[in-house]
């Protein structure tokens, strides 16, 4: 198949309404699937329905949902216009995307209830009151917190329900069933040669893509042996302020209504209503948690220490105090396992990562590396003062020096 620069292999999935459906080819989920063969590692991104996007060049303004409704709506050419989203979704995240699959609501029910079922682990309970009926009405859909099986139907009245959570925990529930689907071809034999034939005729009859038979033979035999997956999507959720309170992923937030026709949409941080295309935090973001997959397998828990001279603090002008949870908000955006950070031990000069993990950690220090330069690196032998630290794997304590590359290079949450 097709590997980008890295040697992934990308694919965008689409769920759309279909025949029966108010606004039929109005996108309802987008996401991105960006396969590691060395790894055997899956990083999936969903881009929200209501992010804004400036497509002149195809007459499109708006949400980017609307770029395939209004694109297929206008002459049904699945193909162009799928190809045309991927594009849009290439500016946005910074990753090529050669392959789609395109998959409406009955088609979904009918992929699942071929295979039986799919196994989801819900990790939150939820009502919806408000779940849309095929004769415009409203139905309850209900779901409990625990390991359960979902049928077609139930299976996509947890990935559609809108109003009872947010469209972030929507999306991820969306990446639940995704992941649900691909177990529950690897327990039904997918490495069979045989086997992946039939499916994929059966596929193909509900599935629109370009991902041909052969492709998929050898794209099978790679998710048969799949190890890792990775669940992330675009949020406005997130908070600068204390990093217990941020989330990873918040690259996104919702301008003032008027600036947009009194329409509840979101736009890049960076962005402005001049310039909604400000793509620069967000393919940042895309491309390196897609690419840089190694730190988030190692995935050891992560605190933050400032032990930044006072002294020294002010005769660069600056105040001594916010830095480590300055940085463990940036980093817990770009998905590290902050769990904490403290203020004020002692002073030190150097910028210093403590390793107390006897766990596999060089791809996440290496990964550390990208946001906080000059780390010098001690091992778990040459530990002093740590004893009393329990479920951490790595102390990450700013020096001095860690004010000087500020002056060098102004802090950014989102690069």
């Amino acid at each position: 198949m097709k590997k980008d620069e890295f040697g992934n292999i990308n694919v965008l999935i689409v769920w759309y309404g279909g025949t029966g459906h108010a606004w039929a080819f109005l996108a309802d989920s987008i996401m991105v699937a960006s396969f590691n063969p060395q790894l055997w590692a899956v990083t999936m991104i969903s881009i929200p329905r209501d992010l804004y996007v400036n497509e002149k060049q195809w007459g499109i303004i708006g949400r980017i949902n609307e770029v395939f409704a209004v694109g297929v709506g206008r002459n049904r050419d699945f193909a162009t216009w799928a190809a045309m989203l991927s594009t849009t979704i290439q500016e946005i995240l910074g990753i090529k995307v050669p392959y789609y699959a395109l998959l409406d609501f009955g088609g979904f029910k009918h992929l699942i209830d071929t295979l039986g079922w799919v196994t989801v682990d819900v990790p939150e309970s939820f009502s919806d009151s408000t779940y849309p009926t095929p004769d415009n009405g409203y139905m309850t859909v209900s779901f409990s917190s625990w390991v359960q099986q979902m049928s077609g139907e139930k299976a996509l009245e947890y990935a559609r329900s809108r109003h009872s959570t947010s469209d972030f925990s929507r999306s991820l529930r969306q990446q639940l069933i995704v992941n649900a689907l691909i177990q529950k071809l690897k327990d039904q034999g997918i490495s069979n040669i045989t086997k992946i034939k039939s499916l994929y005729a059966e596929y193909t009859k509900i599935v629109k893509t370009n991902i041909a038979l052969k492709e998929m033979i050898g794209l099978g035999k790679y998710v048969y042996q799949l190890k890792h997956m990775f669940s992330y999507g675009l949020t406005t959720e997130c908070s600068n302020i204390v990093a217990k309170f941020s989330h990873p992923w918040c690259f996104l937030y919702t301008p003032s209504r008027d600036l947009f026709g009194w329409a509840s949409i979101m736009i890049p941080d960076g962005g402005t209503p001049g310039n909604v295309s400000f793509y620069e935090y967000t393919q940042k973001f895309g491309s390196y948690v897609a690419h840089n997959q190694s730190y988030q397998i190692e995935n050891p828990r992560i605190m933050i220490m400032n032990w930044i001279d006072k002294t020294f603090a002010k005769k660069t002008l600056k105040k001594a105090d916010g830095f480590a949870n300055q940085l463990a908000v940036k980093l817990k955006k770009y998905a590290f396992n902050i769990i904490d950070t403290q203020n004020f031990i002692q002073p030190i000069s150097g910028t210093t990562l403590y390793v107390l993990s006897t766990g596999q950690v060089n791809h996440t220090i290496e990964s550390l590396q990208d946001f906080v330069p000059n780390i010098q690196v001690f091992q778990q032998k040459d530990q002093v003062g740590f004893e009393d630290l329990t479920g951490i794997d790595l102390v990450l304590v700013l020096g001095n020096d860690y004010i000087s590359s500020l002056v060098q290079q102004p802090f950014n949450y989102y690069k």
